[in-house]
């Protein structure tokens, strides 16, 4: 695991001194940095451990990592935003929130036995579900913040 961490750092490396060389502005390479980071020892992970447990554990610690980065996200738009416009934001959380648990709830009931004939793959599919839901808040609030900062 080590290994791969260090791998993806020196990629990752590489990759922000490619895009600061063309212009790229600072909160784009960020994202870029951060989510390469993510993908990058999901994948590395993922091919050295394939099995159903590997893959989820890959999954679910992608998924936690995207978690930290909507969370840094969050952040930095409330911190650009107006207060009483950090409201809308703050509610729009927390709906997003509850649509998403509910959503992974739908998900758990689906994945039962009965409606989708079971085996591990549904444990895969669930995983990489959470793992999507999680990752397109994400976009979606940076979207956001790159709007709100007028930055593109």
């Amino acid at each position: 695991e080590r290994k791969i961490r260090q791998g993806v750092e020196q990629s990752a490396t590489r990759l922000k001194t490619d895009l600061k060389k063309d212009g790229v502005s600072d909160l784009v390479i960020e994202l870029t940095i951060d989510t390469f980071r993510i993908q990058q020892f999901m994948e590395q992970y993922m091919a050295i451990d394939y099995s159903t447990a590997g893959m989820r554990g890959a999954s679910h610690e992608a998924a936690d990592r995207y978690d930290s980065l909507l969370n840094k996200y969050y952040k930095k738009l409330a911190a650009v935003l107006a207060p009483e416009d950090r409201k809308v934001l703050v509610q729009a959380q927390k709906a997003w929130i509850t649509y998403r648990d509910s959503e992974l709830k739908l998900v758990g009931v689906v994945s039962k036995d009965e409606y989708s004939g079971g085996g591990t793959v549904q444990q895969l599919i669930d995983s990489s579900y959470y793992l999507e839901i999680i990752k397109s808040r994400t976009i979606d609030i940076y979207d956001h913040l790159l709007r709100a900062a007028q930055t593109y």
